[in-house]
């Protein structure tokens, strides 16, 4: 039998707000509005719009500023490239006190008509990551917020096709077999990713507005592969041109 003071007593060993104070975070100096990226091209991308820029916070080689865009100010970063360090990197975010939190992503189509450099809107999440479970439990719904996807919706479909629907969201990228795949599919999922279960279920644990757009990097239905294409590379700037336009629009 274990001694008592063997075992933890605290409520959590590492808060958000412990790892931001240990950082040197300043919260007042993020915006309201955040674009989260999991590539650094992206993020670099939407760093050019922004001026004079001035960094947050540099954590597990994640990083973010905040700058002024079109008289407001606008926060963004590369945000986690797989599940865990997406939680850990949007619970730092909304724990800041940012409201709403975009993610500009890629991800890979679940229907034959899906083409390399579409868009997909995602309008459901379906989860099939470890990360989540640690948030919230397995029959949790998790939301999107519905005017922004319509802002979204509008602004990207004039660069390009976009599909809207359900993304299903693994930890096993080279694990993602027939067996697996298809059961989502069932389930209506249309894209599948590693990032949009924890980047959406954290942000709706901490009740703030989320919306995630992506570009499709390859299908794995026709077995297509983009990750290196011109298309692919061209349907990346047009999307951040796009997000940049529907931050004009937003409501803080």
């Amino acid at each position: 039998m274990k001694k008592d003071n063997a075992m933890m007593h605290r409520d959590v060993h590492l808060s958000a707000q412990d790892v931001l104070t240990s950082l040197g975070c300043d919260v007042s100096e993020f915006a309201p509005v955040a674009l989260v990226s999991g590539q650094p091209q992206r993020s670099m991308q939407c760093l050019k719009h922004l001026e004079n820029p001035t960094k947050n916070f540099n954590f597990l080689g994640y990083t973010f500023w905040t700058g002024g865009y079109q008289g407001r100010r606008l926060t963004v970063g590369n945000g986690g490239l797989y599940s865990p360090d997406t939680a850990i990197i949007t619970e730092l975010l909304c724990s800041a006190g940012v409201d709403i939190l975009i993610r500009i992503g890629s991800c890979g189509a679940l229907r034959e008509d899906i083409g390399i450099g579409d868009y997909i809107l995602t309008t459901e999440v379906l989860r099939g990551d470890g990360a989540t479970r640690y948030y919230v439990d397995d029959n949790y719904k998790n939301t999107l917020n519905d005017d922004i996807n319509a802002m979204i919706q509008e602004s990207v479909a004039k660069r390009g096709k976009v599909h809207q629907g359900g993304v299903w969201s693994t930890d096993a990228l080279l694990r993602e077999s027939k067996d697996i795949v298809n059961p989502y599919i069932e389930r209506g999922a249309i894209a599948v990713d590693m990032v949009t279960s924890s980047f959406v279920t954290v942000a709706n644990v901490y009740n703030k507005k989320v919306a995630v757009i992506m570009v499709v990097s390859d299908n794995l239905i026709t077995g297509r592969l983009g990750f290196m294409s011109d298309v692919l590379y061209t349907a990346e700037k047009n999307l951040v041109d796009s997000i940049f336009e529907v931050v004009k629009k937003l409501d803080e």
